[in-house]
């Protein structure tokens, strides 16, 4: 894996979702220890590892959680999932992102910086979303130019992620399985 010039990521905002209900796991998964952490800690810190200390969190969450953060970005779309998340930290930060969900157990440094590598290979593109064989669109990178099509989902209330964006705008980059599997129930924290 090459390395990516600084000035590219200079050039994008490392962000972390943090506004979900964590309804199936029945209370804040975000705050779940995982090898002593918090869980959001692992996306976190995958973050910081690419990007040095200017991870973002977006969402409304237990203020333990925004202390790891390196800053907050304010959500104006409460309750709208990761499409309000995405489009209120494309609107705030004004420039391209990578985004990670909070609850992303096994995220690391190499899936990142693949990610950000195809950005380089395949410019055109508007989105770079992992995939392991399903779509992941809560671990890739947004260019800035998405904040329209987010808006747009946003005013008229389609929050489904997967269909914010025309399919052939979007560079789907292979990932290991287990750097995108995220905890939805307390037993999975277990595997």
């Amino acid at each position: 894996m090459s390395k990516v010039e600084q000035s590219i990521l200079d050039r994008i905002q490392p962000v972390v979702l943090v506004g979900g209900q964590s309804s199936r796991f029945g209370r804040d998964k975000l705050v779940e220890e995982v090898d002593g952490s918090p869980l959001v800690s692992v996306p976190i810190n995958a973050l910081r590892a690419v990007f040095a200390s200017r991870v973002a969190i977006v969402g409304q969450c237990d203020k333990q959680i925004a202390q790891l953060a390196d800053t907050v970005i304010d959500d104006p779309y409460p309750g709208l999932g990761p499409v309000g998340g995405i489009c209120a930290a494309l609107e705030d930060s004004k420039t391209d992102i990578f985004v990670c969900a909070g609850d992303l157990v096994s995220i690391d440094e190499g899936t990142i910086r693949a990610i950000i590598e195809a950005s380089i290979e395949t410019p055109d593109a508007l989105a770079y979303i992992a995939h392991d064989g399903r779509r992941h669109p809560t671990v890739g990178l947004y260019r800035s130019e998405c904040v329209s099509f987010f808006k747009q989902s946003v005013e008229n209330d389609k929050l489904k992620l997967g269909l914010v964006l025309d399919q052939d705008s979007i560079c789907f980059v292979q990932v290991d399985t287990s750097s995108v599997r995220n905890i939805n129930r307390p037993e999975e924290l277990e595997e």
